[in-house]
């Protein structure tokens, strides 16, 4: 058996994602840099309606992702759970241009990724209300799961968030 490769002693693994993946811009033309721009980078597709491939999100583990023991981090993990159960489920449910927050999250390590594995998360929309969206997901490298997690995120009413950054505006005026 190989010792892990101390992700110190690595270089930058090009990202070479499998084809049909999209590289998120988490910045989209903002000035203000945003805690998710400093993750990944992180690439989507989505595939056909129903299917398991609806909405994917994937990273390629880079070293600096990477634990002492030369493992994908647990933190990074989380990270990406807790981006696909907000983008994925807000897709899967048709909910355009708001904000979702996490409002409770649970998370299963089931086993490691390594520097240079692929890595995709799925999601499974449980059941959503005017208020709530319940789901599963599962972090995969290859046919190998190594996260489960259940998440539920808050739909707000009316505009939401964008309403409330206008709100905020006039609150300082």
């Amino acid at each position: 058996m190989n010792a892990p490769v101390s992700p110190l002693e690595l270089k930058s693994i090009p990202d070479d994602p499998p084809p049909g993946f999209k590289r998120i811009d988490f910045q989209r033309g903002a000035t203000v840099i945003n805690f998710n721009t400093h993750v990944g980078p992180l690439y989507y597709k989505r595939g056909e309606k129903g299917s398991r491939d609806e909405f994917v999100m994937g990273l390629r583990v880079q070293p600096y992702m990477c634990n002492p023991a030369g493992t994908l981090h647990g933190g990074m993990m989380m990270t990406v759970a807790d981006l696909v159960g907000g983008m994925g489920a807000t897709f899967l449910a048709g909910i355009r241009g708001k904000f979702v927050p996490t409002v409770n999250m649970t998370f299963d390590f089931v086993a490691p990724a390594r520097a240079g594995d692929w890595v995709e998360g799925r999601l499974e929309l449980v059941r959503a209300t005017r208020s709530l969206l319940f789901s599963h997901i599962y972090l995969t490298t290859g046919d190998t799961k190594i996260l489960r997690a259940s998440c539920i995120v808050k739909v707000p009413s009316g505009d939401g968030w964008l309403a409330d950054q206008g709100r905020a505006a006039k609150e300082q005026e």
